[in-house]
């Protein structure tokens, strides 16, 4: 899957909406769909304000589960704690979830950014996939940016796989969320696999270095319409 090159924003950044999915399986497998999101939007400057450890006071959050109409793979029930059973009385994704997140990003101050991690790969194209089945999309105004683009670009640890000798990963050099957060915090997250402790752990990583971790948003933020969607 092709992803955009980053665009140069001609606007700051107003609001970060940090953004996470769990979802029937991986994209390779078969068409992944969503089984929970959360959405935690904070302005710009209650952001660069932050202290790390700290969450801000005012934030806007949102999480929704979502019945997938699919079977969930064993794998992703072990992992995220959601099956068929406990999902079965919850919403479809339907045009009615998609009005209620247009209604809660309608909420925050312009220009937005999306951010998830690992988000171009995963997050953004099953998230387009969703809502291109009933022909909604979203303006062009709202941006997405990844954030393992940019703890790579923080921490000096390259996103490419190596062309030549295989570089091992260890705790020191990995992009994954946990570990990136342990490297911060000297610990283990409480929680993983669940949407809003996800999201909780990237809020948490970014505002380590809130000046920072800005400013390689806004130089590396793309049109939430330039991602292809994955099905």
């Amino acid at each position: 899957m092709s992803v955009p090159d980053a665009v140069s924003l001609t606007v700051s950044i107003n609001s970060l909406v940090f953004f996470d999915l769990e979802t029937t399986g991986l994209p390779a497998d078969h068409p992944a769909r969503i089984t929970e999101l959360n959405f935690c939007g904070v302005d710009r400057m209650q952001f660069m304000e932050c202290k790390s450890k700290k969450m801000p006071r005012v934030t806007n959050r949102l999480n929704l589960c979502i019945d997938p109409s699919r079977p969930i793979d064993p794998v992703a029930t072990d992992l995220s704690k959601l099956d068929n059973r406990n999902l079965g009385k919850q919403s479809k994704f339907d045009a009615d979830v998609f009005n209620v997140i247009v209604s809660f990003l309608s909420r925050l101050q312009k220009p937005i950014c999306l951010i998830a991690h690992n988000g171009a790969n995963f997050d953004f194209p099953i998230f387009k996939a969703e809502i291109a089945k009933f022909g909604e999309k979203f303006p062009q105004d709202l941006y997405c940016a990844d954030s393992l683009k940019i703890f790579g670009l923080l921490q000096g640890i390259s996103t490419d796989p190596p062309k030549a000798k295989r570089v091992r990963k260890t705790k020191s050099n990995s992009l994954r969320l946990n570990e990136i957060y342990q490297r911060i915090y000297k610990k283990k997250p409480e929680t993983l696999h669940e949407a809003e402790a996800d999201v909780r752990m990237l809020f948490l990583s970014a505002i380590a270095a809130p000046e920072e971790f800005l400013k390689a948003v806004e130089s590396n933020a793309v049109p939430l319409t330039s991602i292809p969607k994955c099905w």
